[in-house]
């Protein structure tokens, strides 16, 4: 009975009422401390900071409260300016809070160096694929009589002549010089077996035709023909005016020597 009359009291309303204040306050007061301390309640949308310079970017969010970091530095993209932002993480109109780090992805100021692959009798389509897949470019592509149809002959890039394995910087022009039947027939390829490479030469001149070569010191006068491609046609038509001869150069006497063992 007591308790009923208690709980009737002004007594009994009055600090039921001071407590559910003071809890109130408490939790707010909580609250508000908490988000001081996490940054609860202050949350950015992320610009989108592609193109950008990294200085560029860090002024762009700074004022967000948010922070560039840059999470890599080693893709280069060809179509975009060094060193501007290529991508990032969180994506553009993603929510942050205030100090969250936006994880940059910065183009190279320099493109990366690749070896060129093997492209030299290659078919022009497989050249082209393995080109672009390591980030190169089909430059210039110049057909010449040969009986090598539709085979990479050689590659050059801003007039150098280049081979496999050789290191070229990303985004290079690579030009192709491939081989092209034109016609029927109309030159015939001489025997240049046992000849000096001078000698080939001339002769492969005088027929209307070039000299590629392939291996061997050609500054040894001593050298002699031990190979060639196309071979020697006897007296067939079997190639075209400026078809390209190729010509493997060495000792004679240790070719034979190897022959024989």
């Amino acid at each position: 009975m007591k308790l009923i009359l208690f709980l009737k009291s002004n007594t009994f309303w009055l600090n039921a009422v001071l407590a559910v204040t003071f809890l109130s306050v408490l939790g707010l007061s909580a609250n508000w401390i908490l988000k001081g301390i996490t940054g609860h309640g202050q949350v950015q949308v992320v610009p989108d900071l592609t193109g950008l310079s990294f200085e560029e970017a860090q002024e762009r969010i700074a004022s967000s409260g948010l922070v560039a970091e840059v999470l890599d530095s080693t893709v280069y993209f060809a179509k975009m300016d060094p060193g501007t932002v290529v991508d990032q993480y969180p994506m553009p109109g993603a929510t942050a809070k205030a100090g969250r780090i936006i994880e940059l992805t910065i183009n190279r100021r320099r493109p990366g160096r690749v070896a060129l692959p093997l492209l030299v009798e290659r078919t022009l389509q497989r050249a082209e694929l393995d080109l672009t897949s390591r980030g190169l470019r089909v430059g210039r592509i110049t057909y010449v009589p040969d009986l090598a149809e539709g085979l990479v002959l050689s590659v050059s890039a801003g007039g150098v002549t280049l081979a496999e394995g050789s290191q070229v910087r990303k985004g290079t022009a690579v030009d192709l010089v491939v081989g092209k039947r034109t016609g029927p027939p109309t030159h015939a390829v001489p025997n240049l077996f046992g000849m000096r490479f001078g000698e080939a030469k001339a002769i492969l001149q005088l027929s209307g035709l070039r000299v590629e070569w392939v291996d061997g010191d050609t500054s040894n006068t001593n050298l002699l023909v031990l190979r060639q491609f196309p071979d020697d046609s006897q007296g067939n038509f079997v190639t075209h005016k400026d078809g390209v001869v190729r010509v493997w150069i060495g000792d004679m006497s240790l070719e034979q020597n190897n022959d024989e063992q």
